[in-house]
């Protein structure tokens, strides 16, 4: 074989390895292969929010102007998931399994930007399910304090997810870098699932500390709503 046809079949080869390198990283980012080990629990004893997220765009207030939304559990909306398939039934807490994603590291708590922190949400059932809307997710701390958090503005869409498929929502959050901020230090994150009263329960993994604006008006820490991109 001359020596230039084997040089171009070689860089060919290497070429085509990088892209199916690359996609194969792209799937597992997007699949929702690539979990934290700190798996949620279905609890109403242990949290003190017991009222989920909702479906209705409408509630989905601005996280700039959702002060009001700390200090109290969220509050529920009854609906349906809108758009989605009337053959498949609303996701029940019990059918969902939560955890942390760690395709992209999690967030680095010594950083003084806004960072996500992804939490993906596993259909456990044997049947198909729909959700819509926003989470209701609440910090807790050892000692017992709380800080329901605030929603931004976006547009929940509805999504299905089959047996074994998992949906995602973002908590952005702004950490505290300095001695003298006022720190919330959450040991755990209690999420109530769109139109859900019970809870599932996950340790906070990160360290650190969120910076403490639970009664301001334009807080840094929010949550998104429920998606299907990971």
């Amino acid at each position: 074989m001359p020596r230039k046809t084997a040089l171009r079949r070689t860089r060919t080869v290497a070429a085509a390895s990088l892209i199916a390198a690359a996609a194969l990283s792209l799937t597992a980012c997007q699949g929702g292969g690539s979990d934290s080990d700190a798996k949620g629990s279905s609890s109403s004893a242990t949290s003190k929010a017991t009222s989920g997220g909702s479906s209705d765009a409408s509630d989905a207030s601005d996280a700039s102007d959702a002060s009001d939304a700390s200090g109290d559990a969220v509050d529920t909306k009854g609906g349906s998931a809108a758009g989605g398939s009337s053959s498949a039934s609303r996701c029940t807490s019990d059918q969902l399994d939560a955890a942390w994603s760690n395709c992209e590291g999690g967030p680095d708590m010594d950083y003084d930007g806004q960072q996500t922190a992804r939490v993906v949400l596993k259909n456990t059932g044997t049947a198909d399910c729909t959700m819509v809307g926003f989470p209701g997710v609440q910090l807790q701390t050892a000692h017992g304090d709380t800080w329901d958090l605030p929603r931004t503005n976006a547009k929940p869409k509805p999504v299905r997810l089959s047996e074994g498929e998992r949906v995602g929502f973002d908590i952005t959050l702004l950490a505290s870098t300095h001695d003298d901020d006022r720190k919330f230090e959450p040991n755990q994150v209690v999420i109530t699932p769109p139109n859900e009263r019970r809870n599932l329960v996950l340790d906070w993994p990160y360290g650190g500390a969120p910076l403490d604006q639970s009664g301001a008006t334009h807080p840094g820490t929010f949550v998104g709503p429920v998606s299907a991109a990971e």
